[in-house]
């Protein structure tokens, strides 16, 4: 059932309005204090990141020797490499003492060295390196255990005896040779990189 109204009609429009502007009000008040609280959360958020801004400038301070310190050992590693890269252009593909230590694995006991050369000759692709080992063994099969010691390395191929004779100041029979080998080339060693 409808309720019946016996206030005039302009009251009841004057109460209408009072409430409409009494809760715009409640409203109005409403947000603007959310206003201001959201304005203090948003300085304490303005405060912390300008403390963690300058916690984090002062933490680049402590470490800004680490970092110069890593700087300066990689400009010394670019430094050590470069001198290995000259070193390693300046060094033959073959070490000479690796040479000399095969041709020492290589003689018998009844055999000594005078001589060992080591030249280089032309060949068809670069150059080749000749070795010449000259010596004295107390007989022929001193000579023969020598070509064929020197035969056997994998460093030398085409082993030949040049020479062989008898020394003519001793009448134990020993003899004088001289033997050439080609020695096989290795690659070159390579630096290790230092990028790593």
């Amino acid at each position: 059932m409808r309720e019946l109204e016996f206030l005039p009609e302009e009251y009841l429009r004057a109460r209408f309005q009072r409430r409409i502007g009494f809760v715009r009000s409640w409203l109005l008040l409403a947000i603007g204090l959310a206003m201001v609280l959201y304005s203090f959360q948003m300085g304490t958020w303005v405060r912390d990141a300008q403390a963690e801004l300058v916690a984090l400038r002062g933490s680049g301070a402590a470490v800004a020797p680490d970092v110069a310190k890593v700087r300066m050992l990689r400009a010394e590693a670019r430094v050590y490499n470069e001198r290995l890269e000259r070193l390693d252009a300046l060094r033959p593909a073959l070490a000479v003492t690796n040479i000399l230590a095969d041709v020492v694995q290589a003689v018998p006991d009844a055999v000594v060295l005078e001589c060992l050369d080591v030249s280089t000759s032309p060949a068809e692709c670069g150059e080749s390196l000749t070795v010449r080992v000259q010596g004295l063994a107390r007989s022929e099969e001193g000579v023969t255990a020598m070509v064929a010691g020197l035969d056997a390395l994998p460093r030398f191929t085409q082993t030949i005896l040049v020479e062989s004779r008898l020394v003519d100041e001793t009448p134990d029979g020993r003899r004088a040779f001289a033997i050439e080998a080609e020695v096989v080339p290795e690659a070159a060693p390579t630096a290790p990189s230092a990028k790593e």
